[in-house]
């Protein structure tokens, strides 16, 4: 039964929403889960791990060096994101969307379902290793996306998928602080089991079952296009990709992400250090910060679509996210200048991301838009997974003026390469 392109698009959105929120009810529980694994004795992996972290943080807090083990745990799931999302893409061009839709979510939901039972340290990274992977399909809804929109109307289509990852960031953690409080596993956790919190561990279990069950029942199955042959990942062969804006957009991409995503990372601990913010308070921000770009992207993003060129919303974004960035280095202190900055820089965001998706989505060729958006949101993964441990290491020993300097820097740098940027392959 064919559904419309409109229903289509809303799965697409509600399937993001569960991924990203399966995914970020983890975040507020790592350090009592760190603690955990901690307290469990000799754990070599996890030794291992937490030696490389206390030697980053230079013999630093216990707090910092688990950061700094969060931060590395991060950045394997991000690596394994960048190496799996133009696989999957590619293999969607190949197999049609549905089918790796499919197959990751079952994928993710089998990582989850190892963390419950992770109640040895090696299981937990295991879980996060195929989660990692299983997460580079992004790349794949992406394309199924662009397959549901025309050039006027991809922008807005790329907008309402961004809200959908920025609404499951943002419920992701409110809901893990949550579960944490259920106490019906709790039993099977203390013989020894079931990881810590196991009823977060069990609710994001269901949440990735509604996500593979959204796609099985309402995302038509698609015959794929004839596909020219190329290497399945296209950092194989980035010389020979046939658009070399795709190349420069995806660069682009991996720049934002790298300082931007690097902020994101250290204003934890700067809205703790500065402000003496609780756990809680420090969630109400990324609310605040979540809601904005849910707003702009799920509405204003959608109205500009085709009556604004992909490069000039991308681009007004980053000069507002320059902005907001130079206004958190200098009055960032000041609670009012906080709430002002993060306005800025959230806005700005909400602008570029789905700027840069619907401009790299115009640049792939005719059967291959999987791999190019899969090349796309590598390239982003690619920061992120680079950021964590780079801004960590610049706020413990410069200071959070300097790491928010840097990230200024850098955004200023992303802002005029992408004014310099064609509008289109010639």
């Amino acid at each position: 039964m064919s559904q419309s392109p409109k229903k289509i698009q809303f799965i697409l959105f509600l399937i993001v929403f569960t991924d990203m929120m399966g995914f970020s009810l983890l975040f507020p529980l790592f350090p009592k889960t760190l603690e955990f694994f901690l307290a469990k004795g000799d754990d070599v992996l996890f030794r291992m791990f937490y030696s490389s972290a206390h030697l980053l943080s230079f013999g630093g807090e216990q707090k910092y060096t688990f950061v700094l083990f969060g931060g590395i745990l991060g950045s394997i799931y991000s690596f394994l994101q960048f190496l799996a999302a133009p696989v999957w893409g590619r293999l969607s061009d190949h197999s049609g969307r549905r089918a790796i839709l499919l197959l990751t979510t079952v994928g993710n939901t089998l990582g989850y379902l190892l963390w419950l039972f992770s109640s040895q340290f090696w299981l937990f990274v295991l879980s996060r290793v195929i989660t990692g992977i299983m997460g580079g399909n992004l790349s794949v809804a992406s394309a199924a996306m662009a397959d549901q929109t025309d050039e006027k109307s991809r922008a807005a289509g790329m907008g309402f998928l961004g809200a959908g990852i920025g609404l499951g960031f943002v419920m992701g953690p409110l809901l893990g602080g949550i579960s944490s409080q259920w106490t019906f596993l709790d039993s099977f956790y203390q013989e020894g089991s079931f990881v810590i919190f196991p009823a977060s561990a069990f609710f994001a279990i269901l949440v990735s079952l509604v996500s593979m069950v959204l796609v099985y029942l309402f995302l038509p199955t698609t015959r794929p296009e004839t596909v020219p042959e190329k290497e399945i990942h296209p950092f194989l062969s980035l010389k020979k990709i046939e658009s070399r804006n795709l190349v420069r957009i995806s660069l682009l991409n991996l720049l934002f992400v790298l300082s931007f995503s690097g902020f994101e990372f250290v204003v934890n601990f700067f809205l703790s250090d500065t402000f003496q913010f609780s756990p809680k308070q420090i969630g109400f921000t990324f609310l605040y910060i979540g809601i904005i770009i849910i707003l702009v992207q799920g509405g204003v993003v959608r109205r500009l679509s085709g009556k604004m060129s992909e490069k000039r919303i991308s681009l007004y974004g980053g000069i507002i996210v320059v902005l907001g960035m130079a206004l958190l280095v200098w009055i960032g202190s000041t609670f009012s200048g906080l709430l002002v900055s993060l306005f800025f820089l959230a806005l700005g965001s909400a602008l570029v991301n789905p700027g840069l998706s619907s401009f790299a989505s115009l640049e792939s060729g005719k059967g291959d838009l999987g791999r190019s958006l899969g090349l796309f949101r590598s390239f982003g993964s690619l920061g992120r997974a680079i950021s964590p441990i780079v801004f960590s290491l610049l706020y413990f020993q410069k200071g959070p003026s300097f790491a928010f300097l840097v990230s200024f820097l850098l955004l200023c740098v992303f802002t005029i390469l992408l004014s310099q940027q064609n509008e289109r392959s010639t």
